[in-house]
């Protein structure tokens, strides 16, 4: 099985890798694909080189991880700029890379059961499920990744339109889910996100004020953790 070394710049490229995975796979495994091939398939971006999908728990990751391997790919530690993300390998062949996720993608923030549900697309490839991510919640990850392209991609989202409710209830669900306040700290990502497309791209993000509400509480928080009762320098 020979796989091209370049950039990805048609979906039919995406699905021949998933072909081959599919026949690898010695049991069923499901994925939520989130990120640039997505958008590939959307028509919202020319070319990626990242594959990112999400895995339910870490024994599907591993198992895919290891027939991406039998392909060819050579498994490596992350890069500076999955410093956000919840990826600590990935499989790398030329310019591909398949960044495989188990469920938590930063931080605390996860795969949940209603990123599942909005799921947009669902094929299968042998035993492989593959499901591609809504265009609200892949704006939510790329927001909190903000690698280099990741602000052209939001842009490109938020151009074709967004319900920014679901966007909204998705980030306030998961930042008030029960949990370690240090393992918030992505919403501080998403406001920072925001901020750079309004800055760089003008773009008017409906939610950008709620989300700040949420990001100060988040600094807030941390802040009486480290000195109770006194209130912090606005």
């Amino acid at each position: 099985m020979e796989l091209s070394y370049d950039r990805i710049t048609r979906k039919e490229e995406v699905n021949e890798l998933f072909e081959f995975l599919g026949q690898v796979l010695d049991r069923k495994v499901q994925v939520l694909l989130i990120g640039g091939a997505v958008l590939l398939e959307l028509g919202l971006k020319d070319s990626t080189k990242d594959i990112d999908v999400v895995c339910k728990n870490k024994n599907d990751k591993e198992t895919l991880l290891q027939s991406a391997k039998s392909l060819g790919f050579e498994l490596v530690g992350p890069e500076e700029r999955h410093a956000r993300l919840g990826v600590n390998r990935l499989a790398v062949k030329g310019m591909r890379n398949l960044d495989v996720f188990a469920g938590r993608i930063s931080y605390d923030f996860e795969l949940s059961e209603p990123m599942w549900q909005r799921s947009i697309l669902s094929r299968t490839f042998g035993d492989l499920v593959v499901k591609d991510a809504s265009r609200e919640d892949i704006l939510i990850m790329k927001l909190i990744a903000n690698r280099d392209g990741d602000a052209d991609d939001c842009a490109a989202l938020m151009g074709a339109g967004l319900d920014f409710d679901a966007v909204y209830e998705e980030i306030e669900r998961q930042y008030r889910k029960a949990g370690e306040l240090e393992q918030k700290i992505w919403i501080t990502y998403i406001e920072e996100g925001i901020g750079r497309q309004e800055e760089e791209f003008s773009m008017k993000v409906p939610i950008a004020d709620k989300i700040s509400e949420l990001a100060n509480e988040y600094r807030e928080g941390l802040y009486q953790k480290l000195k109770p009762g006194e209130p912090r320098e606005s």
